[in-house]
C-alpha cells in the first residue's frame, strides 16, 4: 500500500460538508493507492456534525482546512487548491472513493498521452455506481453511453462523460480560474467547459477506478435545482464569448432542455402549491418542446423518472 511522501506529485482534493458518515472511507481509500506520493487537502464546509473533528485526527498526509461557514463545494475546492503542493491534483468527493489503483493509472495515462507538453488538461476515467449498499448494474460511462468517443467540447456540451473523479494538472488549473462558486452541483462540469474552451484536451480511461455513491431518495427534491444549475453553466460558457457559433448552438437548445427539466420537475415532485403556480400552456409548450426535439433522451428521461432514477435523469442531455 501507498504511503504519503513529502514532496508530492499529486494533491487528493476533498471538500466536505456534514460528511462524518462517509468521510474516514474516502481518506482510507486514498491511503489505500498503489501509487505512494500524494497528499490529501481536505476542507470542512461549515459542517455542523463531526467532520471537522475526524479531519483533525485524520492522521499523516491528511492537511485539513476550515470554512467556517458553508460556501459550496466549489468554494471548498478552491480554498484546498489554494494549499496543494502537487504538480496534478485528483477530485475526490466526500462520500465517494478512488480505488486502489485509481492514481498509478491515471497518472501513467497522463503521462503517455505528453503530459504538459501535450495539453492535457483532464484525464477522466470510469466509475462504479454505489446506491445504498448494492452497486447499480452499469457503470458511469455506461450511463453516459459515451465511450470509444473522443471527449471533445462539442461531446461535452452535449452530455457530459467526465466523472468528477478526475485528474487535472495545476498549471491548466490555474489558467482557467479553477471552480466557478456561482454553480452548485454542476461546478466540476463547468470546469470541464473551460478547460476544453482553453485548448486542453481531454483524455479518457476507461478503466473503472472510482466509486460514486448516491443516498437513495436524496436527489428526486433537487432534480429542479440540477437543472437550475445545468443551465446556470451553459449561460456562463456562453457569457464568457468563447465557443464557436456550433457550439453556442448546443449551449442553448441544452438551456431549453434544462429549463424544461426545471419545470417537469417541479410538478413529478414538488408540492401542490408549486404546482398550482406552474401555468398549463407553458408546461405543455415544455413537455412538446422536449418530447418533439429529444425523442430519444424523452423517453430515457421519462423511464428513469418512473423507476424513481431521478439523479439519471438529471445526467441525460439534450440530443444534437
Amino acid at each position: 500500500m501507498g504511503t504519503p511522501c513529502q514532496s508530492p506529485r499529486v494533491s487528493v482534493i476533498v471538500p466536505a460538508h456534514d460528511a462524518e458518515s462517509f468521510l474516514a472511507e474516502a481518506i482510507e481509500s486514498v491511503r489505500r493507492q498503489t501509487y505512494a506520493d500524494w497528499e490529501i487537502v481536505a476542507v470542512d464546509d461549515g459542517s455542523s456534525d463531526g467532520t471537522w473533528e475526524l479531519l483533525r485526527s485524520a492522521g499523516p498526509g491528511v492537511r485539513a482546512l476550515r470554512r467556517e461557514r458553508p460556501g459550496g463545494p466549489a468554494a471548498a475546492r478552491n480554498l484546498a487548491l489554494e494549499h496543494a503542493r502537487g504538480e496534478l491534483v485528483a477530485f475526490l468527493d466526500a462520500d465517494d472513493m478512488l480505488l486502489p489503483r485509481y492514481l498509478e493509472s491515471q497518472i501513467a495515462r497522463y503521462d503517455a498521452a505528453g503530459g504538459a507538453n501535450g495539453r492535457v488538461g483532464l484525464v477522466t476515467c470510469d466509475a462504479r455506481i454505489l446506491i445504498g449498499r448494492e452497486y447499480a448494474p452499469y457503470t458511469h460511462l455506461q450511463l453516459v453511453d459515451e465511450r470509444d468517443v473522443p471527449i471533445t467540447l462539442e461531446r461535452v456540451l452535449r452530455r457530459n462523460p467526465i466523472h468528477v473523479a478526475c485528474l487535472v494538472p495545476v498549471a491548466a488549473g490555474e489558467t482557467v480560474g479553477w471552480f466557478d462558486p456561482q454553480l452548485f452541483g454542476t461546478e466540476d462540469f463547468g470546469l470541464w467547459i473551460k478547460l476544453l474552451e482553453a485548448g486542453y484536451r481531454a483524455v479518457l480511461n476507461e478503466e473503472v477506478l472510482a466509486v460514486y455513491r448516491r443516498t437513495p431518495g436524496a436527489v428526486s427534491s433537487n432534480l429542479a435545482g440540477q437543472g437550475l444549475n445545468n443551465r446556470r453553466a451553459y449561460e456562463l460558457a456562453l457569457a464568457r464569448g468563447r465557443l464557436t457559433p456550433a457550439q453556442r448552438r448546443i449551449a442553448r437548445r441544452a438551456i431549453r432542455y434544462n429549463r424544461a427539466m426545471e419545470e417537469i420537475a417541479r410538478v413529478r415532485f414538488g408540492g401542490a402549491r408549486e404546482r398550482s403556480h406552474l401555468p398549463r400552456l407553458r408546461l405543455l409548450g415544455l413537455l412538446a418542446w422536449v418530447a418533439l426535439s429529444n425523442p430519444r433522451r424523452w423517453l430515457e428521461w421519462v423511464a428513469l423518472l418512473r423507476s424513481g432514477r431521478a439523479k439519471d435523469a438529471a445526467e441525460l442531455g439534450a440530443e444534437p
